[in-house]
């Protein structure tokens, strides 16, 4: 069913409503605080909207949580269906992640820094994949070292890695 037919009367009373409530509105004087502060609103929703179809994870959101000596973890994301995670480690000086086998691939990305797995070192822009079933010695830094893992999920009790 389509919406009734208005007759020429009521559109001509239409418009000219319209033009006489445009007429009779002055525009807004905006202050210059106001002005800038209207302007940083609408442009901090600009940048900070996440493209149709994607999530945006937020790093400054996710807290650094203590995992062990001179290490600290951040969980940017948790995949219990997948039983993946992706994390952001960062070691101290003299800080080591106990030797541990993986059960899934592991990739490792290190960010900021150089450590070592065993006697295979590792420097910012390195990338290191562990097949499924691998050892890997334990992982140490004498510099410090900021490292992007995604990984297996492991339950909060095993402790054996991040």
């Amino acid at each position: 069913m389509s919406a009734p037919r208005r007759s020429r009367t009521t559109r001509l009373l239409a418009n000219s409503v319209e033009r006489a409530l445009v007429a009779g509105v002055a525009p807004a004087e905006l202050g210059t605080e106001q002005r800038d502060r209207l302007r940083s609103l609408v442009l901090e929703r600009a940048r900070d909207a996440t493209p149709e179809g994607t999530v945006t994870l937020r790093s400054a959101e996710t807290p650094w949580v203590e995992w062990g000596p001179h290490i600290q973890i951040k969980v940017l994301r948790r995949d219990p269906i997948a039983g993946m995670q992706t994390i952001l480690a960062r070691m101290q000086p003299g800080g080591v992640m106990p030797a541990h086998r993986h059960r899934r691939d592991e990739e490792f990305v290190v960010l900021e820094g150089e450590c070592h797995i065993g006697t295979h070192r590792l420097a910012a822009g390195d990338v290191h994949l562990a097949q499924a079933g691998s050892w890997h010695e334990a992982i140490t830094t004498q510099t410090g070292v900021v490292v992007l893992l995604r990984g297996e999920y492991l339950p909060a009790d095993d402790s054996a890695h991040p």
